[in-house]
């Protein structure tokens, strides 16, 4: 079963090391809303290229506009045993501070 949690409860994830918030949105959907800090990005259209990167003993939080595309993500991860939960509403949910690049 696929595990979520709401956009307002990324302020504790952030802040775990074992703990991994991926921003799937593409550079310029980041360059126009800002992101989360710590956030790490791996744009959903080069995500394959990066999946051999991630270490499958950290748990991966994926987060993208709305949550959809980060639920294909989430999928994906698991498929390839990884632990990921999906971060539902995406940054249009998200009220805390954001970067900028």
């Amino acid at each position: 079963m696929s595990e979520s949690i709401e956009a307002n409860e990324l302020q504790d994830v952030i802040q775990d090391e074992d703990k991994v918030l991926i921003d799937v949105r593409e550079k310029n959907e980041l360059e126009e809303t800002g992101f989360v800090p710590g956030a790490e990005h791996y744009p959903m259209s080069d995500f394959e290229n990066a999946i051999s990167s991630l270490d499958k003993d950290k748990t991966y939080y994926v987060m993208c506009r709305s949550g959809k595309r980060s639920e294909k993500v989430q999928h994906h991860l698991i498929d390839n045993g990884y632990k990921a939960l999906n971060v539902e509403g995406g940054i249009l949910a998200y009220d805390g501070p954001l970067d900028t690049f």
